[in-house]
């Protein structure tokens, strides 16, 4: 059925480190259990990981799939990545003494056993026994339901629990789940403001927007961005790492050679990375990774959208889009004084014009939103093999960039 579209979304432990990616896959028919035609086997399961490892996708963290009874059927002593594995399981079929048998060789081989949203007053004994995380979707209960739960399945059945709570969209819900007992998260509050915590910027955060707002200016004085960089020994070692690294692949020890070498548009490029980079502090690394994916992603797409000439304001337009969640404000505000054009302004703001139908589709995979990335492909005569390779390549860029920046350490 050719390679699958897939596109992951992250888990998070309590400290808002990745702990894993779950797959979730555009074609359901690609999953389509039930199908008379494909039959998803550990043979196409062990191709599926290949290709995740190949593209970057997981970023040596365990991945979390759903296995369904075919699975749990053929052969799991062929996987190959046992150890690797988050196996999620649901209790749409039965649990027969077979699949019981699995779930036991693949947790003792290092898998990690998920249970999807459960049926809590129909919990089959072994199966709860032998898992370690049970899912339980956010709007599922109310916070004292959660709580209640949580303690019951820990009382009664399994002590080592833990739970994972997905669909959390913002810190406030967050916060709510920490507080009744969840470990682990799925969602995107990561890249929302974390208005609970925080009234003010911190003057160091208003320092990189200055830097910001000069670097954004219309008449962008090279000589004094350079001068700059020079003065400054983090600044210069950055740049330096950056252009000698292997994404680059240049040989040189001179700040005025590595601008020239960039040019004005690569040294803009960089200067962004390097000071979202700085806001990015008490942030989470899968923020930065995501602001670095969307910004790639979108520049990226400005041959598809028919305005390469826009290529460098989407990428500006990728950075600027995730300002709200690094300094814990409203984008409308971090963005007041930002010398910006108005259509990239109401392209962040409103997702309106083209610069904005490009910043929609690189949310909606972000947000692994299907429908949405259909009707913008379709819309815009976009191809999706075509789509999902640039993707790709926005996701392999970003951790480029982020292992670079965190060799510098």
């Amino acid at each position: 059925m050719g390679r699958p579209i897939i596109i992951r979304q992250p888990v998070l432990d309590k400290n808002k480190e990745v702990i894993a990616y779950e797959l979730l896959y555009q074609n359901k028919q690609y999953r389509n259990y039930k199908s008379s035609d494909f039959e998803y086997t550990t043979g196409r399961l062990n191709e599926d990981f290949r290709f995740v490892e190949e593209n970057n996708l997981s970023d040596g963290k365990k991945i979390f799939i759903e296995f369904d009874k075919n699975l749990f059927e053929s052969e799991i002593s062929d996987l190959i990545f046992k150890d690797q594995l988050g196996v999620e399981i649901s209790y749409e079929f039965e649990q027969k003494d077979k699949i019981i048998q699995g779930i036991e060789e693949l947790k003792s081989q290092g898998s990690l056993i998920i249970l999807d949203n459960p049926k809590l007053n129909n919990i089959e004994q072994p199966v709860i026994e032998l898992a370690d995380i049970v899912k339980i979707d956010f709007n599922r209960f109310s916070l004292k339901g959660h709580q209640t739960q949580i303690a019951m399945l820990k009382e009664d059945y399994n002590e080592n629990l833990s739970f994972l709570a997905e669909n959390i969209n913002d810190y406030k819900e967050f916060n709510s789940c920490l507080e009744v007992g969840f470990d682990y998260f799925q969602g995107n509050f990561f890249t929302k403001p974390d208005v609970v915590t925080q009234e003010n910027i911190p003057g160091y955060k208003i320092n990189y927007l200055n830097f910001l707002k000069e670097l954004n200016k219309e008449e962008f004085d090279f000589e004094k961005l350079e001068k700059i960089i020079k003065n400054d020994m983090s600044m210069s070692a950055s740049l330096l790492k950056m252009i000698n690294s292997a994404y680059y692949g240049y040989k040189v020890s001179s700040i005025s050679q590595a601008a020239k070498l960039l040019g004005y548009k690569g040294l803009k490029k960089w200067s962004l990375i390097y000071f979202i980079e700085g806001l990015q502090n008490d942030k989470p690394d899968i923020l930065f990774v995501n602001t670095l994916t969307r910004a790639k992603f979108a520049e990226s797409l400005a041959d598809s959208f028919n305005i390469p000439e826009k290529s460098s304001d989407l990428f500006t337009m990728g950075m600027f889009s995730m300002m709200d969640a690094f300094t814990d404000q409203p984008l409308l505000k971090v963005l007041k004084d930002l010398p910006l054009t108005p259509k990239m302004k109401i392209a962040l703001v409103n997702e309106k014009g083209v610069l904005g139908e490009v910043l929609k589709l690189v949310k909606a995979f972000e947000d692994v939103e299907w429908d949405k990335i259909k009707k913008i492909q379709k819309k815009n005569s976009l191809e999706a093999e075509k789509t999902y390779n640039k993707y790709l390549k926005a996701v392999d860029f970003a951790y480029g960039i982020m292992n670079n920046l965190l060799s510098e350490s």
